[in-house]
């Protein structure tokens, strides 16, 4: 049995020697002395590392170990974080006013939102005479405002089932090139959403017209009604967009989140923040966030969100009826309005501090805590879910550890540099020369490598409330950090809250920042000069305040390595070049084709193993009827079409008798039951249900034949 132990703080040692040899290294208090009631010996324990050692000499080692002084450093930091005051109104007001100068000189404007809508009459003009029956839609920025003024354009091809859908784009392609108003026309056919990239000739943004791009057309709906209803959400959005930009966290194809991810995350935010700014769905229609596997959003109507609770999902409910109704997309009594440069602060650390990004799931259907394990999601990076598409989780592109923990980094950085309380020099200005004047957002440019289009923008700092949460409880992972300690104060701008923390470059953020903020008036360009607010805070938006200098490393969309972009790939096919072929010979055709008749001798499933397959189909089709009524099953891919190898997998689809699709089945609960039901089996071993791939199976192992294989539910599309 395992013993039992006593812990007593470190510092009630006897001896003081040992105290100070501790102390020496600042780590006092990570260390306790424990007490073994069973062998009664003493032992030290290192709380941060769950660590035992039975005498000092072990205790001090590890306490000079490169991993335990990286995890104090990173609890030290933590600490100070927590421990941030809240800001004054007089810092809110500022920062309000700064970035809504972001959002003036980047978001989208009246004028702006005109010019795409005119882009949108001029695709439908030319392709609207070759695809009748189609209805031309924009989605997207162009349509929520949550963009900026050279963000893409992005059009849907809504056509009628007679039409195919590559056809559409191939046609949307043709006609496209050639019209004189689009230029550099070209298809992207190779991507998740094909699309085809050209770009308008007179106002020179981009155009991306994609076909049936139903999932984001609903979800911009949602956002454009959320955002006509909400006057803080525009630029909220907006402004942590710019954020992701400047920290290049929002390019999918390096590694990065989609655009709309950041819109999700300040929308959750908004409905959980201690003065709850819009209503989660869930508790709005009276129910727990257990019944939240059950509810789901289906569509927006008038200011409102559609929404269905299917109970025929639960097992254990005794009424079985399909509820549906709609509740509102924000409150219907309208609170004071919260200071935009509060609300700012609270998300900064509401994302880098308290919401615990490896086990939660950012939703927008609720305001309670959703873990992964309800979900089945692994614990790994972070994940938003698709209001519409719950299986879905629309952060999965950002794959790369190393890009996860560059993310958390700059969000605990960003909130240190606007949290931290201190004012700029331009603070002694006297007030009466300032009266009526606003806080500029100083348009400073940064000199970003990777994304040169980024522009940073000048704004100031300020405070935030401490959290009542240990920092124990709060840590998250921060990039990793070898460096030593090079010892403690801050220069007057605070550019370093952290005593102990030294990253910045000689010509990095502090100088930068006076660099700009101590020029004389004169000497300002025009897109730096602006008067300074009465309070003298100022800000400045800017990767090296964002990241501390550090950069994140590149992450191939298409091969998943490190160090290069999908631009680049090496396996990227269509980058290689083909040397042309010598003319075929007839004694090389003949080599040929006794290449492939022998390949198909040794490769190739025999009759005995077609019949086999056909014996298992059977023998699982009457074990499961027993325990699923109805079940039916079907052999399809290479088990059928003459193509497999052999021991090739045993590709299944299950439907039920009386059913013709699978509408109005709970998927999840079908192939849970059904991987139930398996385990019964005495020639089955290794059943696993997989719920969130996108055709739920079950996969198992039958050991007689020593064949893998799966059962799907309904899977007729690839039947056929």
């Amino acid at each position: 049995s395992k013993a039992h132990y006593t812990v007593i703080r470190f510092c009630i040692l006897p001896h003081d020697l040992y105290i100070d040899l501790i102390s020496s290294h600042n780590l006092i208090w990570f260390l306790s002395l424990c007490f073994s009631q069973s062998s009664m010996s003493l032992k030290f324990r290192c709380d941060k590392c769950k660590v035992y050692c039975d005498d000092m000499s072990p205790a001090l080692s590890h306490i000079r170990e490169r991993a335990h002084r990286k995890k104090a450093k990173e609890l030290q930091k933590l600490t100070l974080l927590l421990k941030i005051p809240p800001p004054g109104k007089a810092q809110c007001h500022s920062l309000s006013s700064a970035l809504e100068s972001v959002v003036a000189e980047f978001g989208l404007n009246d004028p702006d939102m005109k010019r795409r809508q005119n882009i949108l009459t001029l695709v439908e003009k030319v392709l609207q005479p070759v695809l009748p029956d189609c209805k031309f839609r924009l989605y997207g920025s162009s349509c929520t405002r949550f963009g900026f003024k050279d963000s893409d354009v992005n059009i849907d091809v809504k056509f009628p089932s007679h039409f195919q859908h590559p056809d559409v784009l191939l046609v949307a392609q043709e006609h496209l090139s050639k019209s004189a108003l689009f230029v550099s026309v070209e298809g992207d056919f190779h991507r998740r959403m094909p699309v085809v990239v050209c770009k308008e000739k007179s106002s020179g943004l981009i155009c991306k017209v994609s076909a049936g791009n139903e999932s984001a057309c609903l979800t911009t709906a949602y956002l454009t009604e959320l955002a006509n209803l909400e006057p803080q959400l525009v630029p909220l959005v907006v402004c942590f967009r710019y954020w992701a930009k400047i920290c290049c966290v929002d390019q999918m194809e390096e590694g990065g989140l989609p655009s709309y991810c950041f819109a999700l995350m300040v929308i959750s935010f908004l409905q959980r923040c201690k003065e709850p700014v819009l209503p989660s769905y869930l508790e709005s229609v009276g129910l727990h966030v257990s019944k939240l596997k059950s509810f789901s959003l289906t569509g927006v109507e008038k200011g409102h969100v559609l929404w269905v609770y299917d109970q025929t999902s639960s097992d254990s409910s005794q009424d079985k009826a399909v509820k549906k109704g709609k509740c509102p997309l924000v409150f219907n009594g309208r609170s004071p309005s919260v200071l935009l440069g509060k609300l700012w602060i609270e998300l900064l650390r509401y994302y880098s501090l308290e919401f615990q990004i490896p086990e939660k799931v950012i939703s927008v259907r609720t305001n309670g805590d959703l873990w992964r394990d309800l979900k089945d999601w692994p614990k790994k990076r972070i994940a938003i879910e698709d209001p519409f598409a719950i299986q879905r989780n629309v952060a999965r592109m950002l794959s790369s550890q190393m890009m996860f923990e560059y993310l958390v980094h700059c969000l605990k950085t960003t909130y240190k540099y606007f949290a931290s309380p201190s004012k700029s020099p331009a603070g002694k200005v006297s007030s009466s020369s300032q009266s009526g004047k606003s806080v500029r957002a100083a348009n400073h440019v940064d000199s970003v490598k990777r994304s040169p289009r980024v522009a940073a923008e000048g704004l100031n700092r300020s405070r935030v409330r401490s959290s009542p949460q240990s920092a124990e409880e709060l840590e998250d992972s921060d990039c990793g950090e070898d460096e030593e300690d090079e010892g403690s104060g801050c220069d007057h701008w605070g550019d370093e809250i952290f005593p102990f923390e030294r990253e910045m470059s000689d010509d990095g953020g502090s100088e930068e920042a006076a660099s700009v903020l101590n020029k004389p008036k004169a000497e300002l360009t025009k897109s730096e000069s602006s008067p300074t607010a009465p309070e003298g805070f100022q800000y400045v938006f800017s990767k090296r305040f964002f990241s501390n200098g550090k950069s994140p490393v590149l992450i191939c969309s298409l091969c998943k390595s490190d160090g290069h972009s999908k631009q680049d790939c090496p396996e990227d096919f269509k980058r290689m070049e083909l040397e042309p072929l010598p003319l075929m010979t007839l004694d090389f055709l003949q080599i040929l084709n006794e290449v492939c008749e022998q390949c198909y001798r040794d490769f190739a499933p025999d009759d005995v193993e077609v019949k086999v397959r056909e014996h298992i189909l059977q023998d699982f089709e009457t074990f499961l009827r027993c325990q699923v009524p109805g079940a039916k099953l079907v052999l399809f891919g290479s088990s059928k079409n003459g193509f497999g190898f052999k021991q090739s997998d045993l590709d299944i689809c299950m439907t039920l008798d009386g059913q013709d699709t699978a509408e109005g089945l709970d998927s999840m609960a079908v192939i849970e039951s059904l991987a139930k039901a398996l385990r019964k089996h005495h020639s089955l071993r290794n059943i696993l249900p997989i719920t969130t791939a996108k055709v739920p199976i079950v996969k198992f192992y039958h050991t007689k034949t020593g064949l893998e294989g799966d059962i799907s539910l309904y899977n007729t599309l690839v039947r056929e």
